[in-house]
């Protein structure tokens, strides 16, 4: 009797290869916590994470039912795959649905096709949830869609990097808002 090792075929190690979305741009995997400071103290006991220092910023998301304006407050983790942890907000798009606490995973998209990324996830069944006032900041700069079972992917435009690198390498979060995009239109 002869036993045969089934393997499945590699998939084409292009970037992209037919896919909406590039598994090396995955930048992190976002979680709402009802109390910040606990979920970074017990995360970083556990899993031996560090954190950047809180952001915390007034933020309009753009849904289907209007827009929804909250105060903000999260943190990066320092280590990769990187995690986001997000004070829960009641009433608007950053709320816990369950026991997971998984929110989002959060997908670096080009700075000129973001619209069209969008566009595309829309098409195959995953609908635009919320995301930023694009008329107020200039351009399209995030996006959440819903799918999945409830998992949201959000689309972060690359003109965002420099701020979440400088704020992940310590620059305080204040000066990082002044200098992100779309804030200095309205400063």
């Amino acid at each position: 009797m002869s036993t045969s090792l089934h393997t499945q075929a590699r998939p084409d190690d292009r970037a992209g290869h037919g896919a909406v979305l590039d598994p090396k741009a995955l930048f992190h995997t976002g979680m709402i916590v009802d109390d910040l400071e606990a979920a970074m103290k017990t995360l970083g006991e556990l899993g031996g994470y560090h954190w950047t220092s809180v952001m915390e910023l007034d933020v309009t998301a753009v849904t289907p039912t209007g827009r929804q304006r909250a105060r903000q407050r999260f943190v990066l983790s320092l280590e990769e795959p990187r995690l986001e942890l997000v004070e829960a907000v009641p009433g608007t798009v950053w709320v816990s649905e369950g026991h997971n606490g998984v929110h989002h995973v959060g997908y670096w998209a080009d700075a000129d096709t973001i619209a069209e990324t969008s566009a595309t996830l829309t098409r195959l069944g995953l609908p635009v949830e919320a995301s930023n006032d694009s008329e107020a900041d200039g351009a399209p700069l995030w996006a959440y869609h819903r799918g999945l079972g409830g998992l949201r992917i959000e689309l972060l435009s690359t003109l965002m990097k420099p701020s979440m690198d400088a704020w992940i390498n310590g620059a305080d979060p204040d000066a990082v808002q002044r200098n992100a995009p779309g804030e200095k239109d309205r400063n």
